[in-house]
């Protein structure tokens, strides 16, 4: 009998084929290759599907054609929506689509690695930089040379930053700045929603038995789909799933269909948080969309109007307290603070409650107390050092800021949220 251990398994074999291929391979032209690598029976179609599975970088971009994500990478396009924090610090905070386009091998095994990514700045320096972790996120680190870049640009949180991939084999990527005036609306609006109805045919159609499907891989298959392939991306994947798709995180397991009921509660629960704007249901429901949304807000039985709060009411993010008087608290919409603290909140809890316009200044004058008590006696107790950084991580505020700035960061030793 042959030994068989001295051929390549068909894990290898496939991994291997699909990292050297130029172009997304066939299942049957797999099983072509893996044949002139080893010896193989009747079973080696159900072999390399199997390896497939176990593959993370191997993608569908067809009904039985897979590419090697790192390859498909190249030419894709993805926008950053830059918050406050980053802004002044100067730390790009990375969801799981955009750990895996400067990370392509991370989610095979979760494992980090000592990968250094090139960042080109466009009009300024290239920074090389690795994965750390602030704030409890994966995240690079571009420090002081990107917060002047962004200072000489004009860059403010709410800017988008769109990072291309140059060869995300070698770790060449470049980035450059939009300010939000010059987002070009309607074709990011198409973009979000064919991301929107790819991540729901994705998501429905996955073969896998799961209750959801991990964030990382359905990143994946959109890249795979060329969702990100267009010189203008879409805005924020979690942000465009939970605003135009009927997927729902899981538990921080993944996405899933979520139920009309659960849509519907969504609907009785949540008020509108665009005050005098259209929302993004509402552009959607004109530009044709069929889909579902959350909680059904757009109610088509009630002349369109927006179901929860009408579309003419005044301010933003004004009625998420039960609070009467923060209820009618004009002031909130000319809080410079607060409008940080409710963008940033949008973007990285979309689905809790923020604080109220009163609760944030109590909470962070608490804040500013502690970081004065710090600066005159040169240090804070165990308990009042652990409340600092709750509130700092809980209002999206860098402490440091309290008292002019400080660049010399510590790592963070815990793991990144979704590092199960």
């Amino acid at each position: 009998m042959m030994n068989t251990l001295q051929y390549p398994s068909y894990f290898d074999c496939v991994a291997d084929i699909l990292d050297q291929s130029t172009a997304p391979l066939s299942v049957d032209e797999m099983v072509d290759r893996v044949k002139a690598q080893r010896p193989t029976g009747k079973g080696v179609r159900s072999a390399v599907y199997q390896a497939i599975g176990k593959l993370y970088q191997a993608v569908p971009v067809a009904p039985g054609t897979f590419g090697w994500l790192s390859s498909l990478l190249k030419g894709q396009t993805l926008r950053h929506p830059l918050n406050n924090f980053e802004v002044q610090r100067g730390n790009l905070l990375m969801d799981e689509l955009e750990h895996a386009v400067f990370f392509p091998e991370f989610f095979q095994d979760h494992q980090p690695d000592g990968r250094i990514v090139r960042l080109h700045l466009m009009g300024g320096p290239t920074i090389e930089v690795h994965a750390a972790v602030d704030q409890e996120t994966w995240a690079l680190r571009l420090g002081r040379d990107f917060v002047d870049w962004l200072d000489q640009a004009g860059g403010a949180a709410y800017d988008d930053l769109l990072i291309h991939v140059l060869d995300a084999v070698s770790g060449e990527y470049s980035m450059r700045l939009q300010p939000r005036e010059g987002r070009q609306e309607e074709e990011i609006q198409e973009r979000n929603l064919q991301l929107a109805r790819s991540a729901e045919a994705i998501v429905s159609g996955d073969r896998k038995s799961r209750s959801a499907t991990p964030v990382w891989e359905l990143a994946a298959a959109l890249i795979g789909r060329g969702l990100y392939a267009d010189a203008t991306p879409p805005d924020d994947m979690h942000f465009v799933l939970h605003e135009y798709s009927n997927l729902r995180l899981q538990d921080d397991l993944g996405y899933t269909q979520a139920s009309r009921d659960v849509l519907r509660r969504e609907r009785r629960s949540t008020r509108t948080r665009y005050g005098g704007e259209q929302a993004p249901w509402q552009e959607a429901e004109e530009s044709g969309w069929s889909g579902g949304f959350p909680g059904d807000f757009f109610d088509r039985e009630t002349s369109g109007s927006f179901v929860g709060s009408r579309a003419d009411d005044p301010g933003f993010w004004d009625a998420v307290e039960d609070n009467a008087a923060d209820f009618s608290d004009m002031e909130a919409n000319h809080c410079e603070g607060y409008q940080l603290y409710l963008s940033e909140f949008q973007m990285m809890m979309p689905e809790e409650e923020p604080l109220s316009h009163m609760n944030y200044h109590l909470l962070e004058a608490e804040l500013e107390t502690l970081v004065g008590l710090e600066q005159e006696f040169g240090y804070l107790m165990f308990e009042q050092e652990e409340r600092k950084q709750a509130l700092a991580a809980r209002l999206f505020i860098d402490p440091d800021s309290f008292y002019g700035g400080d660049w010399d960061q510590p790592d963070y030793d815990g793991p990144p949220f979704w590092d199960n």
